[in-house]
């Protein structure tokens, strides 16, 4: 199936925040999901191919995530975060459910640690090369549960379990991991 992209965005539109956008979706305005669909699809669509990698049906997701955006804007909370990290949060989930509906998510027992070594790669060639190695560059303590969490697609308490650590413990390493690994972003992206 072909993405099919909705119609251009009205250029009264163009100068609204992320946030007054999906406001304004909730409020089921057409030309601000358009608006959305012309600032987020290219990105949406490379974050599902990097997370599903081949033969997913990464333009079905990418429609049946705008869908989901559409019929859940009015869940979005401005005060309480990014409109960029709710929707990359909100396609996260969807890719999810469809792998899993898929079976191509294992059994939580049968997780292989060596699978989540290399992050599927990304539709931006320079992207999973510096994540590969900012995390590469993390202490094993500290990577091992991020994997686990965000490639393993597993609870705090899952891999707690799976790693045989409290859950306290998982959680301030996770937390530690993903502050060295925005530090080492936010440096690289300083001029």
């Amino acid at each position: 199936m072909t993405l099919t992209p909705p119609p251009p965005p009205s250029a009264d539109l163009a100068g609204l925040s992320d946030s007054g956008l999906l406001v304004r979706v909730a409020r089921q305005d057409e030309a601000a999901l358009a608006e959305l669909f012309h600032r987020y699809g290219g990105r949406v669509l490379a974050y599902v191919r990097a997370m599903a990698g081949p033969g997913f049906p990464h333009e079905d997701a990418v429609q049946d995530i705008f869908l989901a955006l559409w019929q859940k804007a009015g869940l979005f909370a401005p005060e309480g975060g990014e409109a960029t990290g709710w929707i990359f949060t909100l396609t996260r989930h969807k890719v999810l459910d469809r792998l899993r509906s898929q079976s191509r998510v294992r059994e939580r027992g049968d997780l292989d640690l060596a699978s989540l070594d290399a992050p599927a790669p990304a539709e931006d060639p320079t992207l999973a090369p510096s994540l590969r190695k900012a995390l590469a560059a993390l202490p094993a303590e500290q990577r091992t549960p991020i994997r686990l969490a965000y490639y393993g697609d597993l609870t705090y308490e899952e891999a707690a379990r799976q790693l045989g650590l409290p859950v306290g413990t998982v959680k301030t390493r996770i937390r530690t991991g993903l502050a060295t690994l925005r530090d080492l972003f936010q440096r690289r992206e300083a001029p």
